[in-house]
C-alpha cells in the first residue's frame, strides 16, 4: 500500500517537532551544566572566604587580653565551612546519609561547648537525592540547635542523641534530648518549629513533637521512595 500525501505530511511534521524538542532539550542541558559549574565555583569561593575569615579572627585573637570570644567566632566559621563540605560537590549525586549526618554532627559539636554530649547513629545503606538530603539535614540542625539553646538553661550539662533509620517503607529521624522539656502547645510557632513542619510537608511526611520532664523528642518520618504530587 502506497503512503498517502497526508501520511507523509504528518510524518514530516512529527520529525520536525521532534527535532525542535531535541534542540531545546540540548540547550537546556547545556544551561544546566553551566549553572552547576557556576554553583560549584560559588561554593568553592564561600568555603575559601569562611576559612580566610576564621584565620583572620584567630590571628586577631592573639592580640587581645581576652581572646575567648574571637576563638568562638573562628570555630563557628570553620564549622560553617565544614557544613559546605558535608554535601557531595555534584548535586545530581545521591548522598550517603550516614556520612552527611555525621559531618553535620561534627560541625555542630565544634561550634558549641562540650557541656552537652552528642551522639549520632544512622543506617549505612540509606542514600537520598541532594534536595531531600538537605531537607533532612535542616531538620536535624534545627532540632539540635533548639535543644542546645533551650533545653539546658543556666549552663546545665546534658545529652542529645539523634538517629536516622529505615522503618518499613518510611525513613525516620529522631532527635532526643535530656533537657527540661517544653509544652508543644506553647511553641506551635517560633523556635524553628514552623520551619521543620514546612520541611516535613515538602518531604510528604510528618513532624511530631513529644516532651516530658525527662526531655524532649523531635521525630520526622517520610516515605523513602520519592512521592510525586501537586
Amino acid at each position: 500500500m502506497k503512503e498517502s500525501v497526508g501520511d507523509s505530511f504528518i510524518a514530516e511534521t512529527s520529525e520536525t517537532k521532534i527535532a525542535v524538542l531535541e534542540a531545546r532539550l540540548a540547550a537546556v542541558q547545556d544551561e544546566l551544566r553551566l549553572e552547576r559549574e557556576r554553583y560549584a565555583e560559588l561554593r568553592h569561593r564561600i568555603r575559601n572566604d569562611l576559612q580566610g575569615l576564621a584565620t583572620l579572627i584567630s590571628a586577631q585573637s592573639r592580640r587581645l587580653d581576652r581572646p575567648e570570644g574571637c576563638a568562638r567566632c573562628a570555630m563557628r566559621l570553620r564549622s560553617a565551612a565544614a557544613l559546605h563540605n558535608a554535601l557531595d560537590e555534584d548535586g545530581a549525586s545521591d548522598i550517603r546519609m550516614d556520612d552527611y549526618l555525621w559531618a553535620l554532627s561534627e560541625a555542630r559539636r565544634n561550634a558549641f561547648d562540650d557541656r552537652i554530649a552528642g551522639k549520632m547513629a544512622a543506617d549505612a545503606d540509606i542514600c537520598l537525592d541532594y534536595r531531600r538530603a538537605q531537607c533532612v539535614g535542616l531538620v536535624y540542625v534545627e532540632a539540635v540547635t533548639n535543644a542546645m539553646k533551650h533545653a539546658f538553661p543556666g549552663g546545665a550539662a546534658g545529652q542529645i542523641a539523634a538517629r536516622f533509620r529505615r522503618l518499613g517503607y518510611d525513613l525516620e529521624l529522631t532527635v532526643i534530648d535530656s533537657g527540661i522539656g517544653f509544652d508543644p502547645s506553647h511553641c506551635a510557632r517560633g523556635n524553628g518549629i514552623e520551619l521543620m513542619r514546612g520541611i516535613a510537608r515538602q518531604l510528604r511526611g510528618r513532624l511530631e513533637l513529644c516532651s516530658s520532664k525527662m526531655g524532649a523528642m523531635v521525630r520526622l518520618t517520610f516515605p523513602e521512595t520519592l512521592v510525586r504530587g501537586p
